[in-house]
């Protein structure tokens, strides 16, 4: 038998794509351009306009800070009234939050323009996440797929929203760079009513009769060790983007070759993304996981003793493939083992868990660089990923048992 051709393999795995994906990646992209373009918009103007760095840190934390309080709330909403509702609720406090810097662009006023457009932004992509778990497909693993084609999307407009904003800042101003992306936000809601975006609702009847998701979690080994290894993959994200930095000041790296490195990691989550629907019809979640985690784990220990900037880039380039796969695999575990009806409840603690990781960690790491300097760093996240790798295993181990 002939081996299948790539191009074969990729239209199979199109016509197994459910078209609303297409939609709400639309929607998304859309949105989440003015969400790292509002970032880099009010982190500029805080250091123009009489502000300081710490100042500019403020504005930049102020965008996670609802989502990290409140996305257990959140997520209990979305079960009650449907994602599609709370997609475009989100949309409209996002245009709200963007609107009132182009109006008034003062400091205070950016720093409450963050935190809404944070809340709005946050609320917006779990429900999006959530929505595709009401999304019908015909192998379960085509939904990892679709998790990882939504955040593509943002992938892409991670790139668009920050040269959009910087262009128009520089020649018309950031009152007007406010408004065009509180323009963005209104076309991304008018495109939402232009397309079919998937929708669902909680049965009251159903459920494990109104038990917490937390208890449900932490009583519940197989759920922890999931929340568990949610937390380690957003560790190990927001290490690699704070420490590279950090390690290239202390060894007098160009700024272009840190670029080149953060770049060469996107360049790789772009790349596993585009292939996870492929890839997840060969592989379970938990074996993504534990060759993503030991993948990690290899990276973090070799990236302090990389001392040529194309080594670096091609660690960068490998973690990116790595940390590609990890939050779609956690997602539809967490979707898989939630109590019917709890999937946004239960994805909103992930967020919950993940944004407070994303606040406290950086802190963390700074702290330990500062005395030690960032080699330690560096293995200490090593060492954690390849427990988390070592705890995947445990967890594939344990899906095949109880197969």
């Amino acid at each position: 038998m002939l081996p299948s051709r790539p191009g074969s393999a990729l239209t199979r795995a199109f016509a197994r794509v459910n078209p609303q994906i297409f939609s709400l990646i639309a929607v998304s992209v859309l949105a989440h351009v003015t969400m790292s373009g509002g970032r880099v918009s009010a982190s500029l103007f805080a250091l123009q306009h009489g502000g300081s760095g710490f100042s500019a840190g403020i504005a930049y934390s102020l965008y996670g800070l609802l989502p990290a309080l409140l996305s257990l709330h959140m997520g209990r909403w979305i079960d009650r009234i449907g994602p599609r509702i709370v997609m475009r609720s989100s949309l409209v406090v996002m245009i709200f939050g963007l609107s009132l810097p182009y109006l008034w662009p003062i400091l205070p006023v950016i720093f409450v323009s963050a935190a809404l457009c944070g809340f709005g932004f946050g609320t917006y992509m779990l429900a999006a996440n959530v929505s595709v778990s009401y999304m019908a497909f015909k192998h379960e693993g085509d939904r990892i797929g679709m998790i990882g084609w939504l955040q593509l999307g943002n992938s892409v407009s991670s790139v668009v929203g920050p040269t959009l904003v910087g262009a128009v800042i520089d020649n018309h101003g950031f009152s007007q760079a406010f408004g065009t992306l509180a323009l963005i936000v209104l076309g991304s809601l008018v495109v939402s009513y232009r397309v079919h975006l998937p929708d669902g609702t909680r049965d009251a009847n159903r459920g494990e009769g109104g038990q917490s998701i937390v208890r449900t979690v932490f009583t519940n080994p197989r759920l922890l060790r999931i929340y568990l290894l949610a937390m380690t993959v957003s560790l190990s994200w927001d290490g690699f983007n704070f420490m590279v930095p950090v390690l290239g000041h202390e060894r007098g790296y160009s700024a272009t070759t840190i670029g080149m490195v953060l770049s060469a990691f996107a360049v790789g989550t772009f790349g596993i993304r585009a292939a996870l629907p492929w890839l997840s019809r060969h592989l379970s979640e938990w074996r993504m996981l534990c060759l993503s985690f030991g993948l990690t784990a290899l990276v973090f220990f070799l990236l302090p003793f990389a001392s040529f900037s194309f080594l670096l880039a091609g660690l960068g380039f490998l973690f990116g493939l790595a940390a590609g796969v990890g939050q779609p695999s956690i997602l539809n575990l967490i979707y898989r083992a939630m109590p019917a009806g709890k999937a946004g409840e239960g994805a909103g603690l992930r967020a919950m868990m993940g944004n407070f990781m994303g606040l406290t960690g950086p802190t963390v790491y700074g702290s330990i660089a500062a005395l030690f300097g960032a080699v330690p760093v560096f293995l200490l996240i090593g060492c954690i990923m390849s427990i988390s790798s070592w705890q995947a295993h445990h967890g594939y181990r344990s899906s095949v048992a109880s197969a």
